[in-house]
C-alpha cells in the first residue's frame, strides 16, 4: 500500500515547467562582417555602422532527458533573434526567445512592478526628505505610478524632489544579451551546440598605400582592413573573415526596435519652459536613487537593452598582418580570411594588413575630358589631372578584387617617405584598371582651341586642336575622352582607344617637347 501511494506523491512533485539550462561561454568563435552596403569608400562612424556580421559560437552545455528552457548568454546585443539558428541539439528547438530586457534603468523597473521601493521625498511642510515604502504598480512610456500610504500618485508629480531605489535584486533581468531556445532531450547528454546568427553595428573599410618607388614604374602596393565593432560584447579570439562587395538586404528595422524608455512625464522642479528639449528624446529617463551596494540595484548602471546611447570610442588601432592568399570566392562576392585568431573587440576598431605587394606596375598618365560641342574656350593653358594607373590582373603585379576605400600615394623625398596625395576609389575587379588620382602637376599643360565650324545640312561640324606641352625631364602619357557621345566624333588624327568601358585618345608625349591632337565633331 505504502509503494501505490508513492507514485502519486511523485507526479505531484514533479516540475510543471521547464526547466533553466544555460549554455558554457563559447569555445569557439567564427565571424564574417560585411560592409555597410551604402557607405561606400567614405569613412566608418562607430556610432553608426550600417554593415552586419554572421557570427558562429561553438558551446557545450549538459542536458538532462525532458524539457528544458536553454540560455545563451553573451550573445551580441546586435542579434536579430529570428535569424537564429542552433544545431547539435538531440532534440532540436521547440521555440527560441530573446531576452531583450538587459540590465538598464528601464528593464529594472518594467521588471519591479509588484514589487517594494524605499521612495525618497521631500515632506512638503518640513522641506526635509523623508523615505517611505511603496509599490511599484506601473512603469511605461506614459510614466511610472506607486502606491503607498498616501494613496496612488505618479512618481516626481508632486512638485517636490524624489527618487527611490530597490530593496531587493531583480534576478530576472539579464546582465549580458541572451537568446533563449526550448528543446526537449529524449535522454540526458553532453552537447556541443552551434549557434548561428545574424547580428548588427559591425562594419569594415578598405585603406590602401601606393608607395612611389624611383624607377618610375612600379610602386609598392599595401591594403589594410578596419573592422568595426559598435556592440557592447566583445568577440574573442574569433576567426574572422570580411567580404568585399554588395550584398542586397531587407530593412530589419521592425524586428530590431529597442525596447521602450520608462519615462518620467511630471515636471520634478522647474517649469516647462525652463527645460529646453533634446530633439527625439523625452524630457527625463527614471533612473533610481545611488546608492552603495550591489550594482544590479544602484542608478550607475549603462548596459542598455540593444545600443548604447553614448558616443563610441575609437581605442588606437591594433595591426596584423594577412596573406593574399587568404582570398576566397562567395558566391559573386569575395572574402578574405585572416589566417589566425583574433578579438573584434566592444565599441572598437581594428586595423589588419590585407595586402602587401611589392614592384606592381603602374602608368603616370593624365586625363582631361575634351569639349565636342562648344565654341567658346578661354585660350589659356591648364594644368591636366594626374593619375596613377594600375592594371588589376597578375602581369603587372596585382590580380585581387580590390574593395573600395581610400588611397595615400607616397613617395621618397629627400630620403623621407612623404605623403602626395590622399583619394578615394570604388571596387575594383581583377582585369579592370584602378585609376588613381595624384596631385596637380605643374609639368604639363593642355589647351583645346576651336579651328573651324561649318554646316552640312542641319548640324554643325566643328573641327578641334588639343596642345599639350611637357616641361620635365621625362616622357608623359596624356589621356583625353570625349565629352559627349564619342559616336558624334567624326575624324580623329589618333584613334580612339576603349579605356575602363570609354572612349579615349591617348597622347605620348617627349620629355621636354609637345604634341597635340586635332579631332571635328558633329552636334546632334
Amino acid at each position: 500500500m505504502r509503494r501505490l501511494l508513492a507514485l502519486p506523491l511523485l507526479l505531484l512533485a514533479a516540475p510543471s515547467a521547464a526547466d533553466d539550462l544555460k549554455a558554457s561561454d563559447p569555445v569557439k568563435l567564427d565571424i564574417t562582417i560585411y560592409r555597410d552596403p551604402y557607405r561606400d569608400s567614405g569613412s566608418i562612424e562607430l556610432d553608426n555602422l550600417g554593415g552586419f556580421a554572421v557570427i558562429t559560437e561553438t558551446r557545450r552545455v549538459t542536458i538532462p532527458a525532458g524539457k528544458h528552457r536553454l540560455r545563451f548568454e553573451g550573445v551580441v546585443d546586435g542579434i536579430i533573434p529570428e535569424s537564429a539558428i542552433v544545431t547539435g541539439l538531440p532534440g532540436g528547438v521547440i521555440e527560441k526567445n530573446q531576452d531583450a530586457d538587459l540590465l538598464s534603468p528601464s528593464a529594472l523597473l518594467r521588471a519591479a512592478r509588484g514589487r517594494m521601493i524605499s521612495l525618497t521625498r521631500t515632506d512638503p511642510v518640513t522641506g526635509k526628505k523623508v523615505r517611505v515604502p511603496a509599490e511599484i504598480v506601473s512603469a511605461s512610456p506614459d510614466g511610472v505610478v506607486f502606491k503607498s500610504k498616501q494613496g496612488t500618485e505618479s512618481l516626481r508629480c508632486s512638485g517636490m524632489p524624489e527618487t527611490f531605489r530597490y530593496d531587493t535584486g531583480l534576478s530576472s533581468v539579464p546582465a549580458r544579451p541572451t537568446l533563449s531556445v526550448q528543446t526537449r532531450s529524449p535522454r540526458a547528454v553532453e552537447a556541443t551546440v552551434t549557434l548561428t546568427y545574424v547580428a548588427e553595428q559591425f562594419d569594415w573599410g578598405a585603406n590602401y598605400t601606393m608607395k612611389v618607388n624611383d624607377d618610375g614604374k612600379t610602386l609598392d602596393f599595401g591594403g589594410w582592413i578596419t573592422l568595426a565593432n559598435g556592440n557592447s560584447v566583445s568577440l574573442e579570439n574569433a576567426q574572422v573573415r570580411v567580404v568585399a562587395g554588395k550584398l542586397s538586404r531587407e530593412d530589419y528595422e521592425r524586428l530590431t526596435g529597442p525596447s521602450e524608455q520608462v519615462v518620467a512625464r511630471c515636471w520634478p522642479m522647474q517649469k516647462t519652459s525652463d527645460i529646453p528639449e533634446k530633439p527625439g528624446r523625452p524630457y527625463q529617463l527614471v533612473r533610481p536613487d545611488r546608492f552603495t551596494g550591489n550594482a544590479y540595484l544602484n542608478g550607475d548602471i549603462t548596459v542598455t537593452a540593444y545600443k548604447r546611447s553614448e558616443s563610441l570610442q575609437n581605442s588606437p588601432l591594433a595591426v596584423t598582418a594577412v596573406s593574399a592568399d587568404s582570398l576566397e570566392q562567395l558566391g559573386d562576392l569575395k572574402l578574405y580570411r585572416l589566417p589566425y585568431p583574433s578579438t573584434v573587440a566592444a565599441r572598437q576598431m581594428k586595423q589588419v594588413r590585407l595586402i602587401d605587394l611589392k614592384g606592381v606596375a603602374y602608368e603616370r598618365a593624365f586625363w582631361v575630358d575634351a569639349a565636342i560641342d562648344t565654341d567658346k574656350f578661354d585660350d589659356e593653358w591648364t594644368h591636366p589631372s594626374l593619375y596613377y594607373h594600375l592594371r588589376n590582373d597578375k602581369a603587372h603585379g596585382l590580380g585581387l578584387p580590390i574593395p573600395g576605400g581610400s588611397y595615400l600615394v607616397e613617395q621618397d623625398q629627400i630620403g623621407l617617405s612623404m605623403a602626395v596625395d590622399e583619394t578615394r576609389g570604388s571596387d575594383r575587379a581583377v582585369g579592370e584598371v584602378i585609376g588613381i588620382e595624384g596631385p596637380e602637376n605643374d609639368d604639363l599643360s593642355w589647351r583645346q582651341r576651336l579651328v573651324e565650324v561649318r554646316k552640312e545640312g542641319t548640324r554643325l561640324v566643328r573641327s578641334y586642336v588639343i596642345e599639350v606641352r611637357n616641361a620635365s625631364a621625362r616622357p608623359a602619357v596624356f589621356w583625353a575622352t570625349p565629352d559627349g557621345a564619342p559616336n558624334l566624333v567624326r575624324a580623329s588624327s589618333l584613334p580612339l582607344v576603349s579605356e575602363q568601358g570609354r572612349q579615349r585618345w591617348r597622347l605620348e608625349v617627349p620629355a621636354n617637347g609637345a604634341t597635340q591632337l586635332s579631332f571635328s565633331a558633329v552636334s546632334e
